[in-house]
């Protein structure tokens, strides 16, 4: 077991640092364990489960579902991860990316 910072977190789920907070206090993702007054990190096996279990949530979603079986995004997810991706990116590769969405 080891503990790894925020950086490490969101290059192991994908996940921005808005989605991890809003995750935590949603009780949806692991918990950060203070290291002092301006340090935080998680429990990497505890990070590990939480990938894992979303694998197998696919998984199971998966087993002779058809695509009106599927589970539809709620917004906010949907939301979330725009807003994630549009940080990771320029102004210009913003743009971009958004107009292969749409088309």
């Amino acid at each position: 077991m080891a503990l790894i910072r925020l950086k490490e977190v969101k290059q192991y789920t994908g996940l921005g640092r808005s989605s991890i907070y809003k995750f935590m206090a949603e009780g949806r993702f692991p918990k950060s364990v203070s290291l002092g007054e301006r340090a935080i990190a998680w429990v990497d096996t505890e990070v590990e489960d939480w990938v894992q279990e979303k694998i197998e949530q696919r998984d199971e979603n998966q087993q002779g579902a058809t695509v009106s079986e599927v589970k539809p995004l709620k917004d906010e997810d949907v939301i979330a991860w725009i807003k994630d991706k549009l940080k990771q990116n320029s102004v210009g590769e913003s743009i971009e990316w958004l107009v292969k969405i749409i088309s």
